[in-house]
């Protein structure tokens, strides 16, 4: 089974999605030997995962990666979406066209699906997941696209949920706060959590998952406008246990963020760049911060968060399960 998603460029909530697929699909009972993926560093992704990893940048690699496998796993993330890059669509339909002609059959897990912008973009993604048999998003917005184009879907929490947490025993105080370039939201948020820190009397820890991240907070620190008394870049899943100890309270950006806010049991504020940070943090009851006005302290959840959160990881266990074993019946008919 190959996996392609956004792997090996070093953004964090994309190699966990890829550690957390890789887990689950062994827990279904495939060997790792049986795993392959395509990553932008191929030897970084073998070393961190353990599974054979294939050049996403060499066509040759693709199509020796796409001969050895009997299904393309489109393997979670925003992969049809052109708000932050036109080529992004292209990529995932050309493997998907790619798969196809080399009897190779793709299926979609964990997806979000849009903002689609152009209409080449629309129909590249439309005519790519018409292509697989099976379709699994994470939000239901991507869900109601999907119909509205006559692609039936199913729908499981984000993959990365069924990680397990860390959750050390030591707990700072810290507001952790993450941004990532996004036009002029970014610096609006700065001003408003220094102010909610300010107003608290709280240290501010930024945390990058990306290094545009870490760029962008300390740009915005060297200039006066984000006071952080640290900032973090989290490279694996070993550094968010430390990360999200220091802290009792979070606002940020990305989804991932948010994501592991949750499972590290931090109160967060959303902050809804894109639409699946805004479908995931109503799912989850998690509060927004629209990009006007001050933001309200992150309180804490629901008493019975964990045990949606334990419940979330066994459904996503089950679904992917299932969808495996329905991929290798369409495989072999």
């Amino acid at each position: 089974m190959l996996l392609c998603g956004y792997y090996g460029f070093g953004n964090l909530g994309d190699e966990l999605l890829a550690q957390s697929l890789v887990a689950l699909l062994v827990k279904t009972g495939l060997d790792r030997r049986e795993i392959a993926l395509l990553s932008a560093d191929p030897a970084g992704s073998q070393a961190a995962l353990g599974v054979a990893s294939f050049d996403r940048w060499s066509l040759g690699g693709i199509v020796t990666a796409l001969s050895r496998s009997r299904t393309l796993l489109l393997g979670g993330g925003g992969l049809f979406q052109d708000s932050t890059s036109s080529r992004s669509p292209l990529f995932y339909g050309t493997v998907v066209a790619l798969a196809r002609l080399l009897g190779c059959r793709p299926w979609s897990f964990g997806q979000s699906v849009g903002p689609l912008r152009s209409a080449l973009g629309r129909m590249v993604a439309r005519n790519a997941l018409a292509a697989c048999p099976l379709v699994v998003v994470r939000d239901e917005p991507s869900r109601s696209l999907l119909e509205s184009w006559g692609i039936a879907a199913l729908l499981s929490p984000d993959p990365v949920l069924a990680l397990e947490p860390q959750r050390l025993p030591s707990r700072g105080e810290a507001l952790l706060v993450n941004l990532r370039p996004w036009g002029d939201l970014p610096g609006r948020a700065a001003e408003a959590v220094t102010a909610l820190a300010e107003e608290r009397g709280l240290p501010l820890v930024g945390v990058a998952m990306a290094s545009e991240d870490e760029a962008l907070m300390d740009r915005l620190r060297r200039e006066g406008r984000l006071p952080l008394t640290e900032l973090l870049h989290l490279k694996n899943l070993f550094d968010v246990g430390p990360a999200w100890a220091r802290g009792g309270s979070a606002v940020g950006m990305r989804l991932h963020f948010n994501v592991l806010s949750l499972i590290e049991g931090v109160s967060s504020v959303a902050i809804p760049y894109d639409p699946k940070v805004r479908a995931f943090a109503e799912a989850w009851n998690i509060p927004l911060w629209e990009g006007r006005g001050g933001i309200a302290f992150p309180v804490a959840g629901e008493e019975d968060r964990d045990a949606n959160l334990r419940a979330a990881g066994k459904r996503i266990e089950g679904d992917l399960a299932w969808a495996r074993r329905r991929m290798e019946e369409v495989s072999d008919s």
